[in-house]
Order: structure tokens, then C-alpha cells, then sequence
């Protein structure tokens, strides 16, 4: 039984229809054998190229593998003559096994020539920045709007909408998502990936921030967080946050999308810590505001529209109870 199985193998193999599996099946076969001792010479570079890729032989070599398998045969032919006496059984783990393994060597060799005289398509990288103090508009070529906050970064390749639909984004943007039910829209940022099929929503991920932060407006959205073996749905008015130091994960239901007023040039804090506000400010207006105060564990909630620097800061000094002064280019933030 054992037997014709490997001769069915070994005819798929020959037509290239061998599953992985399949494969796997074969090979062991041939190790496992105690006639192909004398062989392995010939075999060995065939295993060593089984978990990796095959190299281009050059002339040469293919034509010393090919008077390898010429001296082999003839062996196989002396063998035959020399030991008609011997049980089917033997000729098959014997002379079936070793054509096997000329088999599989030239047919490996030989496939990886033809893999690789094939042209390769290269991937390539298009980046889309806005600076900070600016907000930037763009259309993918699957039709997704996107909107970029200040200060990010966009990553798209260039295969991009053919079999999939995956990008890198470093900062934060509004998508608009083009609805295609076989390729989804899949966003890389760090650890983190979120996945859609279609749908809108606000992604907000800079590598300087605390927070990971995703609100969705339409559809639904689902993130993994491959560090934390963490994976969560996200539905429409829900808004997320997940914390990059403990990992703690907050998830709220809003009646009011708030959190993509910055498209409008408005800002929206929620019982922001005083540190994450200061870095929306920096990118903001492209300003360095310097926060100098030892235990500052202020909490700011609280809408800007279209309001001058100055306006947000003396804001923030009136909640908490600080004050501000210039140094330089630069605002400084401090106790009485």
C-alpha cells in the first residue's frame, strides 16, 4: 500500500501537482531509507535546500550534476543486471528510490532556473508627509480618501490595490474607505494593525505618544495588537484608546464624533494628561512648548476652534493653575 502511494507521489511530483504535504511525504520517504546510503553525496545538497532558496547553478554545475546522475544511472542499470534474484519489494525501495531522488534533484535544480530567469516584480515605496502646522488631503488608487494630521507619515507600496490593500502610517489620518469585500484595508503602525472592509474612521498613532487612539464614524473596524495579543471590534460612535506602556484599554460609546475636529482646525481633548496635550499642541502649530513642573498630572478637557496658540495656552494656564513665559522661540509652562 505504503508503495503506491509513493509511486502516486512521485507521478504528481513529476507534473508539479504535489501538495506541501505531499511533499513533505515524499522526502521523508527518501530519508528514511536504508538503501540510498551510497547516494547521499548526490542528495544531500537537495536537503540542504529544501528550507531555504534553491541558488542558480551555473553551467558548470548543472553539467557536473547531470554527469552525476549519467554515472548514477549506470550504476542503477549494473544493479538491476547483477540482482534479478531480488524481491520486488527491494527493487522498489532500491532502484525506484534512487530514481526519485534524481528526480526530485534535477527537477529542483532545474525548476529554480526556470523561477528565476522569470522577471521580478520590486516592490517600491511612495511616502506621504504633511508637516507639522498643516493637514494634507489624498486619494488612493482604490478610491479611499484620507486626510493626514500634522506631522504624518504615510507608507504606501506600490502594489498597492492589486491583490491587497495594506499601508503604514506613523502620526494620524481620517480614512474614508473604499468598500471591497476581497481585499481588505489594512493599516500597519508599529505593533498595531487595523483592518476594515469599508468604512470611515480616525486612526491616531505617533510613536512619541502615550496612546493608540481609533474612533469610528461608519462601518466597523477591528485592531490587533500583535505585542499584546490583543484583538478588538470597534463599532460605529465608539471611540478607543489603548495605552503603550501598560497596555490598558479603554473603550467608550460617544454621541458626538468630537475627536476628528482637527480636520476643521479645531482641538478636542477629553481628560487628555497634560503631556499628550502639549505634543497635539507641538505638531499643531509647530511650536515647542516646554512643560517644566515636576508632578504635573493635569488632566485638560476642553475645544479650541481655530484659536491662536496663545489663546490655547493662556486657556490651559487658567484650568490648571499654571503659568507661561517665553524662552527663546519657545513657550515654558510652570508652577507658581
Amino acid at each position: 500500500m505504503q508503495e503506491t502511494i509513493i509511486i502516486s507521489l512521485l507521478r504528481k511530483y513529476v507534473k508539479d501537482q504535489c501538495s506541501e504535504q505531499e511533499l513533505r511525504t515524499l522526502l521523508q520517504w527518501l530519508k528514511s531509507s536504508d538503501h540510498h546510503i551510497g547516494f547521499d553525496w548526490v542528495v544531500q545538497p537537495l536537503w540542504d535546500a529544501i528550507d531555504k532558496d534553491m541558488p542558480r547553478p551555473d553551467e558548470e554545475g548543472e553539467n557536473e550534476l547531470r554527469q552525476e546522475v549519467s554515472s548514477l544511472l549506470s550504476e542503477i542499470r549494473q544493479q538491476k543486471t547483477s540482482d534479478s534474484k531480488v524481491r520486488s519489494k527491494n527493487r522498489l525501495n532500491g532502484f525506484y528510490r534512487v530514481a526519485a531522488i534524481l528526480i526530485l534533484a534535477l527537477s529542483v535544480t532545474l525548476g529554480a532556473l526556470k523561477v528565476l530567469d522569470r522577471p521580478q516584480s520590486v516592490v517600491t515605496y511612495v511616502e506621504k508627509m504633511s508637516a507639522k502646522g498643516e493637514t494634507k488631503s489624498l486619494l488612493l488608487a482604490d478610491g479611499t480618501k484620507v486626510i493626514l494630521n500634522s506631522d504624518t507619515k504615510l507608507i504606501i507600496p506600490s502594489n498597492f490595490n492589486k491583490e491587497e490593500r495594506i499601508i503604514e502610517l506613523e502620526g494620524e489620518g481620517f480614512f474614508d474607505v473604499t468598500p471591497d469585500p476581497d481585499k481588505p484595508f489594512i493599516i500597519k503602525s508599529g505593533e498595531t494593525r487595523v483592518k476594515v472592509l469599508g468604512t470611515s474612521f480616525d486612526f491616531k498613532s505617533y510613536k512619541e505618544d502615550e496612546f493608540i487612539k481609533l474612533t469610528v464614524s461608519t462601518g466597523k473596524v477591528r485592531v490587533n495588537m500583535i505585542d499584546q495579543d490583543l484583538q478588538l471590534a470597534v463599532s460605529p460612535n465608539e471611540h478607543l484608546s489603548i495605552s503603550k506602556i501598560d497596555g490598558n484599554v479603554r473603550k467608550e460609546s460617544i454621541e458626538e464624533n468630537n475627536y476628528i475636529k482637527w480636520i476643521h482646525g479645531s482641538l478636542y481633548f477629553n481628560k487628555e494628561p497634560i503631556r499628550e496635550v502639549l505634543k497635539t499642541i507641538n505638531r499643531t502649530y509647530n511650536r515647542k512648548v516646554i512643560l517644566q513642573c515636576e508632578n504635573c498630572d493635569y488632566r485638560i478637557t476642553g475645544t479650541h476652534d481655530n484659536k491662536s496658540i496663545e489663546a490655547v495656552i493662556e486657556a490651559i494656564c487658567f484650568t490648571t493653575g499654571l503659568r507661561s513665559k517665553r524662552e527663546g522661540g519657545n513657550i515654558v509652562l510652570y508652577e507658581k
